[in-house]
């Protein structure tokens, strides 16, 4: 399986992925129905489970959202000055969980009996990726937190899924806005609403707080463990624990650029050199390459006329990156416009960054 790392404009906008040592999600299909699973205080005894769909959800629980309210996350600051952003200013607008409809996490656990206070509840995705919150951040959580919700629509990513490419996905409803007005469940806000454990962080060498770590996507779980006794059983039983550590192999690649910019060229000119620095945050080793998307097919000619990596002319099928597990590679991207070129004009593209499994 390949993960991409999405980029946006010659603003390689990506999405942090980020690690709480470390935590990516492989690449996965969007995700139609949830299953919601109460344990007993044993973590293994099924005490009530259901499975709903999209359209049952939808016509049965109540809707969260209303298609006009935008919200979003925020991302690392790697500012070490400024670890958590109280003002919730830096890395936010990258960010944006559009304006998405959905389910609270609370009415579907309410579907098997509902949670107490002391139990854990879990959202999980259907490749394993996991996060974890208390009973008071899903039942009583701060105006700074807000609801969470389970979105299968969104108004700005293409509608319900699976055309929302990563629906469902665990929103923050914050309540609370910041000086520019934005809905913003910030690295703060994170910090305030949530016990420690809780937090999420990505990790480059430094450890940076980014609460969009936690906005699990392609969520196809929730499950409650419970302080409940299990039922008891009839007759005579014998008991043996057993324990296993399960490594899933995840692919994750993270850049290190917000954006890129080649400067002024004139036909027969190079650019200086720019460098994208690509970090393996996953548990396997991968190899990268990369792929244009040009908004029309001037642009796409462009790029792929005058783009070099490594020295390389551009080719989408050419591994430009060989990276270890925790290891990082220094790519080098320039410009070099044929002489023949006579287009002017702003020229924007996408850069998708593509990591596969070696």
């Amino acid at each position: 399986m390949r993960k991409k790392v999405f980029t946006t404009m010659l603003c390689l906008l990506f999405a942090i992925l980020g690690i709480t040592i470390p935590v990516l999600t492989l690449a996965a299909e969007p995700t139609s129905s949830i299953t919601v699973t109460k344990y007993a205080s044993d973590g293994t005894t099924v005490l009530a489970q259901v499975t709903k769909t999209v359209t049952e959800m939808e016509a049965e629980l109540p809707v969260q959202g209303d298609g006009m309210i935008r919200y979003y996350l925020q991302g690392p600051t790697f500012d070490l000055g400024n670890l958590w952003d109280p003002h919730e200013k830096m890395n936010v607008e990258s960010r944006d969980m559009g304006r998405p409809k959905g389910t609270a996490v609370k009415d579907l656990c309410d579907l098997v009996g509902g949670a107490s206070s002391g139990d854990e509840i879990q959202v999980q995705a259907s490749d394993g990726f996991s996060k974890t919150f208390d009973y008071d951040d899903v039942y009583l959580p701060e105006p700074e937190l807000g609801k969470m919700v389970v979105c299968w629509y969104n108004e700005d990513f293409g509608g319900y899924v699976p055309d929302y490419s990563e629906g469902m996905r665990l929103v923050f409803y914050a309540e609370t806005q910041n000086g520019s007005g934005m809905y913003v469940y910030g690295n703060w806000d994170m910090h305030e609403t949530l016990a420690e454990p809780r937090w999420h962080y990505f990790y480059d060498g430094t450890l940076w707080p980014s609460s969009s770590g936690l906005s699990v996507k392609h969520v196809d779980r929730v499950n409650i463990f419970s302080n409940e006794e299990a039922p008891p059983h009839s007759g005579s039983t014998a008991s043996l624990n057993a324990i296993a550590n399960v490594i899933l192999p995840v692919v994750g690649i993270e850049l290190n650029l917000n954006s890129v910019d080649y400067g002024d060229l004139m036909p027969g000119q190079n650019s200086g050199t720019k460098t994208v620095i690509i970090n393996n945050t996953g548990t396997v080793g991968c190899d990268v390459t990369v792929e244009i998307k040009g908004d029309t097919t001037t642009v796409q000619q462009f790029y792929e006329q005058s783009l070099f990596v490594q020295g390389i002319q551009y080719d989408v099928d050419t591994v430009i990156a060989s990276v270890a597990v925790d290891g990082s590679s220094k790519v080098d991207t320039q410009l070099r416009l044929p002489s023949s070129w006579d287009q002017g004009g702003e020229q924007k593209a996408t850069f998708i960054f593509w990591a596969e499994a070696q």
